[in-house]
């Protein structure tokens, strides 16, 4: 008997350094879901996000093959695997960044195992039980867990129990 795979929301960061390098954990996870080891969410906002930040003048000046045809075949790559959610809807208001806010959106909508981020300012604190809100987030959405890319991939390449 084979166990469904896990639904993920990959945070935009990890999509730009896995473009950036190809090396490293962000690299590990996008590799993991090419491989169809895990199921990957996708809204317009998370789309229109991962074609703007690789191309921040910042970022294309330091890396210059970040071009538009490579960040473009990247996110249509990863769009083909994906499953949208075009316009999740309002779940949980984020007081320390609202403008992450559509990540767990995105997650709740569509009953994410797991969304990965580096972010442990505003994001991965919330797994902690030391804030009401924290504590809030945990009793809500019980099923989702905040991880970082290196914990993501340590829980993916896990051997699988069967019964």
């Amino acid at each position: 008997m084979s166990q469904s795979l896990s639904r993920v929301v990959l945070d935009t960061v990890v999509y730009v350094q896995a473009l950036i390098s190809g090396r490293g954990a962000s690299a590990g996870c996008v590799e993991r879901l090419k491989a169809g080891r895990f199921v990957v969410l996708l809204s317009n906002a998370l789309l229109a996000e991962m074609r703007d930040v690789p191309l921040r003048p910042e970022l294309t000046r330091k890396y210059p093959h970040l071009t538009p045809q490579r960040v473009e075949g990247f996110v249509n790559e990863i769009e083909s695997l994906a499953l949208s959610i075009p316009v999740p809807a309002s779940a949980f208001s984020l007081t320390r960044d609202p403008k992450d806010e559509p990540l767990i959106d995105l997650a709740v909508a569509g009953d994410a195992d797991y969304l990965v981020t580096w972010n442990e300012r505003h994001l991965t604190y919330l797994m902690k039980q030391d804030t009401a809100e924290g504590r809030d987030f945990c009793a809500r959405f019980p099923k989702l867990r905040i991880v970082s890319p290196p914990d993501f991939l340590k829980l993916v390449d896990a051997p699988r129990v069967t019964p």
